[in-house]
């Protein structure tokens, strides 16, 4: 747009004659341009006797330069290069022969110098005109760099330059327009008489320039340096106006107020003219709120120059602008005045000058202490974010006393800030009072100073509900602690602040934190006075223990999305505590370095571990490194003795050693170097190495044969000494294994025999400490490649109904470990994606067919009898289907889409398009699947519908319904049909508990995959409702099966005394996961719906089983309307006694009462108090109940609806009865009838994003209408 109004101006400026000095001055030297024919006297020296166009073009082509350059003006000129330099021919030139040669200059090319004849009409360019122009613009660049002097211009130069002036802004060729301002912009800055007539073509030019897309700093500098031509330019004139335009998109570009010069050349728009004075301001003002920091300085800088030089009427207009951002300052939303402040920042930076001070004691008086006590909060927070800009405001013209009584003035109405009703005010006012102290400590009076103080400590210090301002008090004292005079009074001040160090929010902890390291840098203060190193600790292992939790919970802290601030989170808090503890042990020797940590590892091993896992970027690598090898040697010594059980006996030897060596490890992953990302593509378990400095000095001190030997007696020890060499495995992984070849080789050994089952089967711990160290150390494909040889022919065997061998149990339990540890995963996936697809292929494929033999033969098989349904390898089924559910969920969600979308493809093909480190983040997924066809299922999906098609449908149901007719007749005797029609008695199987295992591993499998479907949920596939059908018919056959089991019993029960009680409690889990993730709310519903219809007199066994379901369910899904009516359908119309509601539900008249046990009802009415939500619209609320309902855990959950929103406070009248579950989506609309029935079963809630199940008795557009405009509801 910029470009478009430049071009525009461009038009109109040509059109006026850029001035109208210019165009007196064309019309008095109209007659000029008529030359007469030459004479024979007039003989210019060779080469300037030019008589033709192409003399003129030939002459030019001869400017010496580069190849290119010499290349380029024979082609525009088409003449031949010559070697004669222009400027020096220029500069021999008689002066007698200037007016000859240009009067000729003029003749030859006058009529291709216009710019009707340059571009015509309909826009195209005369090749003739142009290179005509070019050759001009050379020759008068040549001429006023070699011939002219300040003495006098030849009159034909003004004039042919006065016609390239008025063809200036119409050539198309940018070196042609740069030659003849160039040769304009030497004129107008000599003392030439008739400059004058230049000054708007060379600025037009100058300021085109500028606005140009491509703006450097040299064209602002080359402005700034002509910027004084501006004040000679007719101000009032109208023809003036296109260049002010141009001169406000200046002003508006952030990159010309960036350079150098830009504001300088701000500060020249404000100051040239009174008038023009107020439209830089608007312009500034309109785009100052696009601005970034950088240019706000500039405009602040330019605004204060402007007002620094301004005089006269233009020093009026320039204060009523900065009157005008003070009051922007003050009455606009926090984001405006925050900008606003910014354009004040240079009068603030200067406000103790006496010219300054007494503008703003002007300007700031009458409004900052009156607006801290308006009505506005949002007012009042910006009047107190201006206080330590402006303070002390007292006008130089004031006596002592007087002044003595002005400043006790201001001092109290910042008292009274800091308990100002809202919280923003108040620690504005806490962070402005400490820089106000820190500024001003020595001026201010000893009292004023004291009650500030007290009103910090009690008040703002102990504000329970703000914990903002709890942690701007402790960042503010240490300001406070910069003004060397204040240590004495901080003295008594800063113990009375030491429970912020437990406080209990982490923005408040860091606070406090960051002043006791300033503390520790204050020379007369001491950290030991405040709190005691065993605090610290204290508070360093809690901080470590919840950060870990964090970020297993929600992948660590991250900026604020709002503001880019980083969140105060228990993991920072922890690296602030570190950096303050690390010097107390690195700033001493080596050796009591290690006192020091042997007597942590004693007295408080938890912080030592907290502590080094958070100095990497606080300590040097060289300190860390020496460190761990000095421990390392101290740790092998009582590492051998633990180990060979020669310690003292008790546990406290072999702990300690365990806690060195991880300390030790700690150290040494620490101080490794960052792998380059040349390392990172070759391999995806590329790991840092220590510098190269260091290595010498790692592997003179630790050396293998020291510790070897207690590798390989692994087997002989104890729990303890199996602890001990976890912890030395972990030690020594950061080292180089080149280094260490002999523990590497039994790394491997050992791995390899856990997977071949040559040996009893490792520990868990000690398969995640082998996995994890050949991953470091890239010895990891050797020994898995034996795991999938076992599983590939445990497969076969199961497919053939033949007992495993032995090694196949132990391939399962090392791949189970090495999915279960994230960095084996990260590891293995992407190397072994193709072998993992023939293995779940396999696996799956095998269980078909045997599930299927077995039900053939469950049928055959004769009363008496017990068959094994899943064959003679029954117990590892549900270990196998667990692990290829895992393994093809983490396929699809973790590895590219090409590999997880094309799951049927070749092996081959799948291993090409494999690639390390090739994961997507859920955004890059869902917009890669958006072109996914509806046809073409993944893996995961078509794995899980092929085992939920043989488990829950067909034969398997055929054999259900018969153990059900034969339950059904043993119960009936003789009443039943005749004996020729009745189902043959069958036996249960004998591996029942396993099927059932196999049922829940499945199902849970289906539900996880639907929680991570919405990852790549694309809305038109159909497959979705068809998953979560078959994951229903899963659970349906699933408890047939435990009722059968129950009712016909079994040799051995596994599950429980009650198989049923066992698996409604599994059904129970899955239900509260559904509930807390993306499921949509009716099949949430209908799920909660068959699992309380299950509930009797043993199932579940307990009630606290039940009532941990409906809490986690009403958590989740009190606004729900769906579960409104569930819920008021199982409680059902009640009495009019003394329990009965005020109020019949609403939904009573729509939902039918569901048939629960009792027990459902007592659980449901003894929850429904603790929801406010529920008791509200059930109707369930005493008189006189208290507003505030505690949960079960004692915590106040709904706390934060005791206001309500300034929508719904206006939506429903105070004096409206209790609302009914119907209403919950109609606040909005009160008058259009709107029936809970009509949306069969819809939610509008913000968790049910996923398409809901088909609506038959209502279409979309009847939909839309029921609902016209009401959005969807944000409270869960």
């Amino acid at each position: 747009s910029n470009w478009l109004c430049f071009a525009v101006a461009r038009a109109e400026t040509t059109t006026h004659r850029v001035v109208g000095a210019m165009v007196a001055r064309m019309e008095k030297d109209r007659d000029s341009l008529e030359i007469a024919p030459m004479e024979g006297c007039d003989v210019l020296p060779p080469p300037f006797d030019i008589t033709s166009i192409e003399e003129l073009l030939h002459l030019t082509a001869s400017r010496p330069g580069t190849p290119d350059e010499v290349g380029a003006e024979v082609s525009c000129n088409e003449g031949p290069a010559q070697t004669t330099d222009l400027v020096a021919a220029a500069k021999a030139l008689p002066v007698q022969t200037h007016e000859v040669l240009w009067q000729r200059i003029v003749t030859v090319a006058g009529e291709h110098l216009s710019a009707e004849r340059l571009v015509g009409i309909e826009g195209e360019v005369d090749p003739t005109s142009a290179k005509v122009v070019h050759a001009v613009a050379q020759l008068m660049e040549a001429f006023t760099k070699g011939a002219l002097d300040s003495s006098k211009i030849p009159e034909a130069f003004i004039n042919c330059a006065g016609l390239c002036q008025e063809a200036l802004l119409s050539i198309p060729d940018g070196r042609t327009q740069a030659l003849i301002a160039s040769a304009l912009e030497w004129i107008c800055m000599q003392d030439f008489e008739g400059r004058e007539d230049f000054y708007g073509g060379v600025l037009m030019f100058l300021i085109g320039k500028c606005n140009s897309p491509k703006l450097t700093a040299a064209d602002v500098n080359r402005l700034w340096k002509v910027g004084d031509l501006l004040g000679e330019l007719d101000w009032e004139h109208e023809s003036i106006n296109s260049m002010k335009m141009q001169l406000l998109f200046c002003a508006r570009n952030p990159t010309f107020m960036r350079s150098q010069h830009g504001p300088d050349l701000l500060c020249l728009f404000y100051t040239v003219h009174p008038g023009f004075t107020t439209e830089v301001h608007d312009t500034v003002k309109s785009q100052s709120v696009f601005s970034r920091p950088n240019a706000l300085k500039g405009y602040a800088l330019g605004l204060f120059k402007a007002w620094k030089i301004s005089q006269a009427g233009t020093r009026v207009q320039i204060e009523k602008c900065v009157q005008d951002w003070i009051s922007l300052a003050l009455r606009t939303p926090r984001k405006s005045a925050g900008t606003a402040r910014a354009l004040l920042e240079e009068f603030h930076r200067h406000h103790h000058e006496d010219e300054v001070n007494e503008l703003l004691c002007n300007l700031y008086g009458p409004l900052l202490w009156r607006y801290l006590k308006v009505a506005n909060s949002q007012v009042r927070e910006n009047a107190a974010n201006l206080l330590h800009y402006t303070f002390p405001l007292l006008p130089k013209e004031l006596g002592v006393a007087d002044r003595e009584q002005e400043l006790s003035k201001q001092l109290r109405h910042i008292r009274d800030a800091l308990e100002d009703p809202s919280e923003p005010v108040r620690r504005v006012t806490v962070s402005a009072l400490c820089i106000i102290l820190k500024n001003y400590w020595e001026i201010l009076p000893t009292s004023e100073t004291a009650q500030l103080l007290t009103v910090l400590m009690n008040k703002c210090a102990a504000d329970k509900k703000a914990p903002m301002v709890r942690a701007a008090v402790a960042e503010g004292l240490s300001w406070v602690l910069e003004n060397v005079q204040s240590h004495p009074t901080m003295t008594a001040v800063l113990p009375n602040l030491t429970d912020l160090l437990n406080d209990r929010s982490p923005i408040v902890r860091a606070s406090f934190i960051k002043l006791l390291q300033v503390v520790s840098q204050c020379r007369g203060l001491n950290v030991n006075s405040l709190v005691n190193h065993e605090q610290l600790l204290l508070r360093i292992a809690s901080e470590h223990t919840e950060g870990q939790a964090d970020r297993l919970q929600k992948g660590g802290c991250k900026k604020d999305a709002a503001t880019g601030e980083l969140k105060a989170t228990a993991e920072h808090v922890a690296k602030q505590l570190a950096k303050l503890l690390a010097p107390s042990i690195f700033g001493q020797d080596i050796v009591q370095q290690v006192q020091r940590c042997q007597w942590l590892m004693q007295k408080w091993p938890l912080a030592l571990l907290a502590l080094l896992s958070h100095i990497t970027d606080i300590t040097l690598v060289s300190d860390r490194v020496k460190l761990a090898a000095a421990l390392f040697r101290y740790g092998l010594r009582d590492a051998a003795g633990a180990v060979a059980g020669n310690g003292s006996g008790t546990e406290e030897k072999p702990q300690g050693v365990a806690t060195m060596l991880r300390v030790v490890g700690l150290l040494f992953e620490g101080g490794l170097a960052e792998p380059t990302k040349k390392s990172k593509k070759k391999a995806v378990s590329s790991r840092g190495k220590l510098p190269k400095e260091l290595e010498k000095f790692v592997y003179d001190h630790i050396r293998e044969e020291d510790f070897v030997h207690l590798l390989r007696a692994s087997h002989e020890g104890g729990a303890g000494a199996n602890r001990i060499l976890d912890d030395l495995f972990f030690a020594v992984t950061p080292l180089d294994p080149a280094c260490l070849p002999q523990t590497a080789e039994l790394v491997r050994h050992e791995l390899t025999m856990a997977c071949r089952g040559g040996a009893a089967l490792a520990s868990p711990q000690r398969l995640t400490v082998l996995l994890r160290t050949a991953v470091r150390w890239d010895i990891l494909d050797g020994p898995l490649e034996a795991a999938w040889e076992r599983l590939l022919a445990a497969s076969g065997r199961l497919k053939q109904r033949q007992p495993s061998t032995d090694d196949a149990g132990n391939a399962v339990a090392v791949v189970e470990a090495a999915i279960r540890d994230p960095e084996v995963r990260s590891a293995m996936l992407p190397r072994h994606a193709t072998v993992l697809m023939q293995i779940v292929q396999s696996i799956s494929d095998a269980f078909c067919e045997s599930w299927l033999v077995g039900l053939k033969e469950l049928l055959q098989t004769k009363s008496g009898q017990e068959p094994l349904l899943l064959g003679p390898s029954w117990s590892l089924w549900p270990q196998m289907l667990g692990l290829i559910a895992r393994l093809v969920l983490h396929l699809e969600h973790r590895l590219a889409p090409t590999t997880a979308d094309q799951g049927r493809k070749p092996p081959k093909m799948i291993q090409d398009e494999c690639k390390p480190d090739n994961t997507l983040d859920a955004e890059e997924m869902q917009a890669s699947d958006v072109n996914v066809k509806p046809i073409g299922a993944c893996l995961a999906e078509k794995t899980l519908d092929q085992l939920g098609q043989v488990l829950a449908r067909g034969m398997s149901v055929s054999v259900l319904e018969a153990y059900e007719a034969s339950v059904l007749s043993s119960s009936v005797g003789n009443t039943a049909s005749p004996a020729k029609k009745r189902p043959r008695g069958i036996a249960v199987p004998q591996d029942v508990d396993s099927v059932l295992q196999v049922y829940l591993r499945l199902l849970e499998s289906s539900n996880a995959a639907n929680f991570l479907s919405v990852l790549k949920r694309n809305t038109s596939n159909p497959s979705e409702g068809a998953a979560l059908l078959v994951a229903q018919e899963l659970e349906e056959c699933l408890w047939r099966w435990a009722a059968i089991a129950d009712s016909l019993g079994s040799s051995s029960n596994a599950l429980g005394p009650s198989r049923r009680g066992h698996i409604w409690v599994a059904l129970g889990r899955i239900l509260q996961q559904m509930a807390h993730t993306e499921v949509p709310t009716p099949y949430v519903v209908e799920a909660a719906r068959r699992l309380l219809v299950r509930v009797d007199e043993t199932t579940p066994g307990q009630d606290a089983d039940l009532q941990k379901v409906m809490h986690s369910l009403f958590s989740c899904m009190q606004f729900e309307p769906q579960l409104v009516q569930l819920v008021a359908s199982v409680i059902g119309p009640l009495g009019d006694d003394g329990t009965a509601p005020q109020q019949q539900p609403a939904t009573t008249g729509v939902e039918p009462q569901l048939d629960v046990h009792p027990r459902v009802r007592s659980v449901v009415f003894g929850l429904i108090p603790c929801f406010r939500n529920l008791s509200e619209r059930l109707g369930l609320k005493a008189h006189g109940e208290s507003e505030e309902v505690q949960t079960l855990d004692g915590t106040n959950r709904q706390r934060v609806l005791s206001t309500p929103t300034p929508q719904k406070s206006g939506a429903v009248p105070a004096a409206t009865a209790a609302l009914r579950t119907s209403d919950l989506r109609g606040l909005a609309n009160q008058g259009t009838p709107s029936r809970f029935s009509c949306l069969s079963g819809r939610s509008w809630s913000v968790r049910s994003r996923s398409p809901p199940p088909p609506m038959p008795d209502i279409t979309d557009e009847e939909l839309e209408d029921d609902l016209p405009a009401f959005p969807p509801c944000s409270v869960r």
